[in-house]
C-alpha cells in the first residue's frame, strides 16, 4: 500500500498537529518525513548548502515515488522541485502532490530571470495537484503570473503550534535595556527602512530582529541585534509592548508566523496595510492595529499604546482570535479537506 507523507524541512513536532488535521479530515494516515535543510541563512555557503539539499533531497524520493500517493511539501521547495524532477525526466505521474504556504518574490537580473524560468518548469505541467496560499489575492495574482487554474489553489490562513505556555513566564532578554520596547523582527519582505524613518521624533525604543538589514546609522533609541534565530526570539516577543510589521510588497505572503506568534502571545500588533496580512489575519481595531505606510499613522499609534489605555484590550483579543482561527490542526483540516475533495 502506498504511503502519504509530509516532507517538512523541521522537526517532526512542528508538524504533529498539522498531520492531526490532515488524517482526522482525510483517514490517509499521513507520515511526516523530517529532513532539515534551513539550519541558517546566515553566509553564501549556508543558503547554497540548503538549497542543494533541496535538490538531493527530493532527487531521492523521486527515485522511489512508487512508494507513494500524497507528497505534501511543507517547505514549498520539498514539493516543487519534486516536480522539477518530474518535469525534466517527463516521467508519468504517479504522486498526488501539495505545496504548502507557497511564496513567490520576483528577483532582478540574471538570477531573477533563472529563477522565474525555474518556478515556472514546476508549477508547470499536471505534477502539482494544489497549491496553499494564505489569500485570495495571492492566489489571484499567483494564477495569473504563473497560468495556473484558480481551481488548484487552497486558500487558508497559515497555522503555528501554541507555545504561549511554555515562553510566558520568559525573563526579558539582557539585551533589552529599556523598560518598554517595541519589537520588529524578520528578514523578508520587511521595510525597515520606512519604520526608521518614521521613529525620528519618537522617544520609546525600537528594536529590531534580522540579520539582513544593515543599516549606516542607527537613533539611539533603535537597537539592531542580528545573531536571534530558533527558540531565541520568544523572549524577545513576550516581553515587547507591541509588535510592528512593516511589509516592503503587501501582495507576498509573508510575515504570517511572526504576526501569528505575537497573537498567541496576547501581543499589540501592528501592521501596514494594504498587505496579505491585513487582509487575512486582522480586523483593525479588534485583534491588531492596521496603518498606513505613513510617518504620522507610525507616531499616532506608537502614542496610543504608550501613553493611552485605549488599546489594552487587544492582547485578549488576539490570543482568542489565533485560538479559534489560527491554529496549525485547522490549517491541516482545511487542507485536508480540500484535496480529497
Amino acid at each position: 500500500m502506498k504511503k502519504n507523507i509530509v516532507l517538512a524541512d523541521c522537526v517532526t513536532d512542528e508538524v504533529a498537529s498539522l498531520l492531526n488535521g490532515l488524517n482526522k479530515e482525510t483517514d490517509l494516515n499521513f507520515e511526516c518525513k523530517s529532513i532539515i535543510a534551513n539550519w541558517g541563512s546566515r553566509g553564501i555557503f549556508n543558503v547554497i548548502k540548503r538549497y542543494l539539499m533541496y535538490f538531493y533531497i527530493t532527487f531521492l524520493y523521486f527515485l522511489k515515488r512508487d512508494q507513494y500517493n500524497y507528497i505534501l511539501g511543507w517547505q514549498q521547495f520539498y514539493a516543487l522541485v519534486f516536480c522539477f524532477w518530474c518535469r525534466i525526466f517527463r516521467t508519468k505521474k504517479k504522486n498526488k502532490v501539495v505545496v504548502i504556504n507557497f511564496t513567490y518574490k520576483q528577483k532582478s537580473g540574471f538570477s531573477g530571470r533563472i529563477y522565474k524560468w525555474f518556478m515556472k518548469t514546476c508549477l508547470s505541467g499536471d505534477y502539482i495537484n494544489f497549491i496553499h496560499v494564505p489569500s485570495q489575492n495571492y492566489a489571484n495574482q499567483c494564477s495569473r503570473d504563473f497560468n495556473i487554474p484558480l481551481s488548484k489553489f487552497i486558500v487558508t490562513t497559515f497555522g503555528i503550534n501554541d507555545m504561549y505556555g511554555q515562553w510566558k513566564d520568559s525573563e526579558k532578554p539582557e539585551k533589552i535595556k529599556s523598560t518598554d520596547y517595541v519589537l520588529a523582527i524578520g528578514r523578508s519582505n520587511r521595510d525597515y527602512n520606512f519604520l526608521l524613518d518614521s521613529w525620528q521624533g519618537i522617544n520609546e525604543t525600537l528594536v529590531i530582529i534580522s540579520d539582513t538589514f544593515k543599516p549606516k546609522v542607527l537613533p539611539d533609541n533603535v537597537l539592531l541585534i542580528d545573531d536571534i534565530t530558533g527558540d531565541g526570539q520568544y523572549p524577545f516577543i513576550i516581553n515587547s509592548k507591541a509588535v510592528i510589521l512593516p511589509i516592503d510588497d503587501g501582495r507576498i505572503c509573508s510575515g504570517d508566523t511572526v504576526l501569528l506568534t505575537s497573537m498567541s502571545f496576547k501581543k499589540i500588533i501592528i501592521v501596514t496595510k494594504p498587505s496579505t496580512l491585513s487582509e487575512m489575519y486582522i480586523k483593525d481595531g479588534e485583534n491588531g492595529l492596521l496603518i498606513t505606510k505613513d510617518k504620522s499613522s507610525v507616531h499616532k499609534v506608537i502614542s496610543d499604546i504608550f501613553y493611552t489605555d485605549k488599546y489594552n484590550y487587544i492582547g485578549e483579543n488576539a490570543r482568542n482570535s489565533f485560538l479559534t482561527n489560527f491554529s496549525r490542526e485547522k490549517m491541516g483540516r482545511v487542507i485536508g479537506q480540500a484535496i480529497i475533495g
